[in-house]
């Protein structure tokens, strides 16, 4: 019973919190700009660190080297997937695309795009925010639209295709070390192009 009493005045706690922090338009906006590009990486962190414990827990049943074969080479749509948002994010903002690998594995890495960034810092530096984090927000939106389709479609062999490729995106919806080195030299810029839409949605009433 204690423990329940804690967890409820815990949450009531949390909720008073965000409604002071909603109440001020300015400081809402503040506290969305600061933690929503960190959010990011720590989504896509979680999602890689998933797929090695599942990898992990597998492998006590099954050869390690099995389990790592299906995951690279099973999941290969997500793979292209990923390195496809990066080049469609490099083209819309500007960059200029040198190299697609869709599925090339060097060492831990499954495949790669490098860009030349184009235009005044402004642009580079949004280059660097969108085109880094592009297979989260690519990934996102091509994980629901296909388990989307899996329970509102009827075609069972479809269903089951936009199931696989759902899935294969949801594990390949992660920021790899490089990009995050790329995706942190925007953060500063990022933060600020956030502040400001979300204080415009705040005082607008849309938030």
């Amino acid at each position: 019973m204690l423990y329940e009493v804690a967890t409820t005045t815990d949450a009531v706690g949390f909720v008073d919190v965000y409604n002071k922090v909603h109440a001020s338009p300015i400081w809402f906006a503040v506290a969305v700009a600061i933690i929503l590009p960190f959010l990011i990486i720590a989504v896509g962190f979680i999602i890689g660190n998933l797929g090695e414990a599942l990898a992990l827990v597998a492998s006590l049943f099954v050869d390690p080297w099995l389990v790592y074969a299906i995951i690279n080479y099973l999941f290969f749509p997500g793979v292209m997937l990923h390195e496809l948002s990066h080049a469609l994010l490099a083209v819309l903002t500007g960059a200029k695309v040198t190299e697609v690998a869709l599925f090339k594995k060097e060492g831990k890495s499954l495949g790669h795009v490098n860009f030349k960034n184009r235009g005044n810092k402004l642009l580079v530096t949004l280059q660097y925010i969108f085109i880094s984090s592009a297979p989260m927000f690519c990934g996102a939106i091509i994980t629901y639209a296909c388990w989307y389709g899996v329970f509102h479609i009827g075609t069972l062999w479809l269903r089951i295709l936009l199931g696989y490729i759902g899935t294969a995106m949801f594990f390949h919806m992660t920021m790899s070390p490089q990009d995050i080195k790329v995706y942190v030299k925007g953060i500063p810029l990022f933060m600020c192009i956030v502040f400001v839409i979300t204080l415009i949605l705040r005082v607008s009433g849309v938030v």
